[in-house]
């Protein structure tokens, strides 16, 4: 009897420490940047997941407010400079009649990814030219792989 009890107690004792380390949803979440750009009329957030290395943005979630019925449009674009120099992404903008927008994409530009920001940009409606953006801040992978970089930022 007593040795059924030790083999129970240390059947328990392994699950305790098995269970936890198996469904740790933290363990998989990706490393995340985030930044906001505001002005009077209009607001755009980004969170940006890093994968290890990295040389895919992924995911990443944005999201658009218009706050002003102007005549202008609300855009916003990716900005990445890596391996394979500065790219800029293309310009998302807010559906004609909505105030709002959010998207969840990812970039995969070919090569490392040293810095990535993001623009929001007020946009003619009526020509469909840029009439100025405001850039977020810089961000960086939110980890030290610089052992693994050939670039440095």
């Amino acid at each position: 009897m007593r040795f059924q009890h030790t083999i129970l107690a240390g059947a328990a004792a392994l699950a305790a420490l098995i269970v936890p380390l198996a469904a740790t949803p933290a363990a998989a979440a990706v490393p995340t940047t985030s930044d906001t750009v505001t002005e009077n009329s209009f607001s755009g957030h980004m969170d940006i997941g890093w994968r290890i290395s990295p040389y895919r943005l992924d995911p990443i979630h944005i999201t658009l407010k218009d706050t002003a019925a102007d005549g202008y449009a609300i855009g916003t674009r990716l900005v990445t400079y890596g391996e394979n120099g500065k790219i800029v992404w293309k310009m998302r903008t807010i559906p004609t009649g909505q105030d709002t927008a959010a998207w969840t994409t990812y970039a995969a530009p070919g090569g490392y990814i040293n810095y990535a920001y993001f623009q929001v940009c007020k946009i003619k409606v009526s020509t469909g030219v840029i009439s100025y953006c405001h850039d977020s801040n810089v961000m960086n992978a939110p980890f030290d792989d610089s052992s693994m970089s050939r670039f440095q930022g």
